[in-house]
């Protein structure tokens, strides 16, 4: 791992250890690294999104009788973010596709 900038190297973030690409690639690179990090952050939100809407109605912050209707509605949010994220991959990787007949 020396050289690498991990351990007892240059300091960089662990996303950027995760997001090295040769130069020709590392914008798309980058750019396909951190979508998918958005993937893997809505899911975690979709996993718990109901939870969090719970403990909402537990402090008092909305009422009982909006929470269905709140979940729904970060439910539907987070469905349309993830068809974005899932969208800009696929435009991604076509593009690179493209790029690489010529």
């Amino acid at each position: 791992m020396t050289g690498q900038g991990v351990f007892n190297g240059s300091r960089y973030l662990a996303i950027a250890w995760l997001t090295r690409f040769p130069p020709r690639l590392r914008r798309e690179g980058r750019h396909l690294g951190l979508l998918i990090l958005g993937h893997f952050t809505i899911f975690l939100l979709a996993l718990g999104h109901d939870e969090i809407v719970a403990e909402c109605v537990a402090n008092g912050t909305i009422p009982a009788q909006h929470a269905e209707l709140l979940e729904l509605a970060i439910g539907l949010a987070l469905f349309l973010c993830w068809s974005a994220l899932t969208i800009a991959i696929v435009r991604l990787i076509d593009r690179a596709r493209a790029d690489a007949r010529g």
